[in-house]
């Protein structure tokens, strides 16, 4: 089965046909389904075929047209379709679990001998917190890939709405713990997660460098010399006219820090997933064509079975209206064994 979007209908159809899947969509949409071998996040982002934004705030597909108005979708409202990431061809087993803040460390070792792990947090829980701080200190974190989205909403709903999760052992929106499915492979199969990242380090910036681990950063140094990171985020903004993201080399790994808020009263800055201790940022050098990075470098792989983007790719790459050849949902934040920010991460099955 593709991973695209499809009507309440056939969703649950899927479910009863007993199918293993990562749901996205709406709180309406997701309200609505059986119990089942499923788990689901909220997000209002989202590429099949074209990219489309609509009246709700939820991805759609389809095509201009002229007479029957924008976006015309098969037959269905917007707010009736789902994303469905399918992974039933590969599961042997499955088991699904919601986890809190007090045991999601253990979410690796709950896992298979041989498989993978799926994921989803609402944004600014106490689970996805625990999870971005503490995710790669957890044991047994690398046996298998650990791999989902952080569920959201709108960019201009952030604060008032609250971003839930659901799984199929109760079918219930929840804002407060993770939706974890796991999923043994057969013998002959085995689990891998790629990270990619369509920008690089800006040559001209400062070396910025922070003192502990957290989301919200106060005290930092620029090449070595004592700052505060609101102060520099403000003067790099006063020479290109906005705030820079932040970008590391994490063992050959480029990861970018997306910013999410800086507050110069209270001269501290909040990002989307934290910055971590130690490690050396730098300003990004951002690529000038999204699109045609996703559409060259996807279509080289060939044994994805799901994508998880960040929404930042959407909205700077003005994905609405164009077309990416490989679907799958943009979040506010994709998970790589950690949380990470403007992204790409990819799962991928491949014979023993």
């Amino acid at each position: 089965m593709k991973n695209k979007l499809y009507t309440i209908k056939e969703v649950t159809d899927f479910i009863n046909q007993g199918k293993v899947m990562l749901l996205t969509g709406s709180d309406k949409t997701l309200a609505h389904l059986p119990k089942g071998k499923w788990i689901a996040g909220t997000g209002p982002y989202v590429m099949d075929g074209i990219g489309k934004i609509n009246a709700d705030g939820y991805g759609i597909k389809g095509k201009f047209d002229q007479k029957a108005g924008p976006y015309v979708v098969e037959q269905a409202q917007p707010s009736e379709l789902i994303f469905v990431d399918d992974f039933t061809d590969y599961a042997e087993e499955v088991r699904i679990e919601e986890l809190d803040e007090n045991n999601i460390h253990e979410i690796a070792k709950r896992g298979y001998e041989n498989g993978f792990v799926v994921v989803t947090f609402p944004i600014e829980s106490k689970v996805y917190t625990e999870f971005a701080n503490n995710s790669l200190n957890y044991e047994d974190i690398f046996n298998n890939p650990v791999v989902g989205y952080v569920s959201g909403c709108l960019f201009e709903d952030i604060g008032k709405v609250r971003p839930k999760i659901a799984t199929g052992i109760n079918g219930k929106l929840t804002d407060s713990k993770a939706a974890v499915m796991y999923i043994k492979l057969p013998a002959n199969k085995i689990a891998r997660t790629e990270i990619m990242n369509f920008d690089t380090i800006n040559p001209d910036s400062p070396q910025i460098v922070f003192p502990k681990t957290s989301f919200v950063q106060t005290d930092c140094t620029v090449d070595g010399k004592p700052a505060n990171i609101a102060d520099v985020l403000e003067s790099i903004k006063a020479k290109i006219g906005y705030y820079p993201q932040l970008i590391t080399d994490m063992n050959g790994a480029l990861v970018n820090r997306d910013i999410k808020i800086v507050d110069l009263q209270k001269k501290e800055v909040s990002f989307f997933s934290p910055v971590y201790e130690g490690d050396v940022y730098a300003r990004v050098k951002e690529n000038d064509n999204y699109q045609k990075c996703f559409n060259d470098q996807l279509v080289k792989k060939k044994n994805v079975i799901a994508c998880f983007s960040c929404a930042s790719y959407f909205m700077a790459g003005k994905f609405e209206g164009k077309t990416i050849d490989f679907n799958g949902v943009y979040a506010f934040g994709e998970i790589g064994y950690q949380l990470l920010n403007k992204t790409i991460v990819t799962l991928e099955i491949d014979e023993v």
